[in-house]
């Protein structure tokens, strides 16, 4: 178990509070659900627990003075091979009402922050039932409510921490961002130039679809900025000058591309994986690039990461 007594298994709203009453107590643990813990030599995991309502949560913390951004969805439908987001949170998206939102950016507003960012696996399926379609009416109610308390000018959607997956990014969906907020750049998760990398990851969208969102959020007068992994396992070299070439074709209509190496994440399907590289060819374009202003990133302190994970979990199992 990489050095830990007990791991709290998924989401830790209503596990982690009731492991600590236990172990404060010294009662037994065994019977409480979502944790994991060796047992004569083996990990007990013990019954899995519900998703949680994230109205009944907070997301953030006054007392820690810890504001914004705000967490609106939580879960992702499609399962990347390489995102622990739905291997943690599940595959059943869910969102915090619009009620509760606006309550804590009141809340927010009245304890010091001036703009407001959202979480979400995904901006633009804020309110979806399915997490893949895009809900119109939730995302305008949503924007329209929190921009009459923020002010428009402080208000931001569909850029970090969150991005928005390709195929969901339309001419009415951009019209509501500039509508209703701030944002001047839309984060867009590519990943690959690559068709046979994007089905292999189980991407959901084609390399048209990054081209056409991107036309899209051009066309609208923002930035598009677009992430990409490198090193991904079963990489290659044809599938990493794919990636190039849709990086060329990108940038020269005005996009930035912002880069990343591959880490294996516990609990993803990738987590045995080799860690990620940029050879130095690669990082020769990717340097040549930021002097241009056209790529950024930590994707150098990402494949150090990606070593460092690699070595801690060889420690653990030699």
């Amino acid at each position: 178990m990489l050095g830990f007594d007990i791991v709290v298994v998924g989401e830790g709203e209503e596990t982690l509070p009731e492991l600590v009453t236990a172990l404060s107590a010294s009662a037994p643990i065994d019977e409480i659900k979502g944790i994991a813990l060796p047992r004569n030599g083996k990990v007990l995991k013990t019954a899995k627990r519900a998703p949680v309502d994230l109205d009944r949560f907070a997301p953030f913390s006054v007392a820690r003075n810890r504001l914004s951004p705000i967490e609106i969805s939580r879960g992702c439908p499609f399962a990347c091979r390489f995102c622990q987001t739905s291997y943690i949170f599940g595959t059943r998206m869910r969102h915090r009402s619009i009620d509760e939102i606006l309550k804590y950016i009141t809340l927010s507003k009245a304890n010091g922050t001036r703009d407001f960012r959202f979480i979400s696996p995904n901006a633009l399926a804020y309110g979806s039932a399915d997490g893949r379609s895009v809900d119109f009416e939730a995302i305008e109610g949503l924007l329209r409510a929190a921009s009459a308390i923020t002010g428009r000018e402080h208000l931001y959607f569909g850029s970090f921490p969150s991005e928005v997956r390709p195929e969901a990014v339309s001419k009415e969906a951009l019209e509501l961002i500039t509508t209703y907020a701030a944002t001047k750049m839309v984060v867009i998760g590519a990943q690959s130039g690559s068709r046979r990398m994007l089905d292999s990851l189980n991407r959901g969208h084609t390399v048209d679809d990054v081209s056409r969102a991107v036309a899209l959020i051009l066309e609208a007068g923002l930035t598009a900025s677009v992430d990409f992994i490198f090193g991904l396992p079963g990489e290659t070299d044809d599938d990493k000058q794919l990636s190039i070439e849709m990086i060329e074709r990108l940038t020269a209509m005005g996009a930035r591309v912002h880069s990343h190496t591959f880490i294996p994440l516990p609990g993803t399907p990738l987590a045995k994986s080799a860690a990620g590289v940029v050879d130095e060819e690669l990082a020769r374009y990717l340097s040549r690039l930021a002097n241009k202003g056209l790529q950024f990133g930590q994707w150098k302190k990402q494949q150090r990461l990606a070593e460092e994970s690699i070595s801690f979990r060889s420690g653990f199992t030699s």
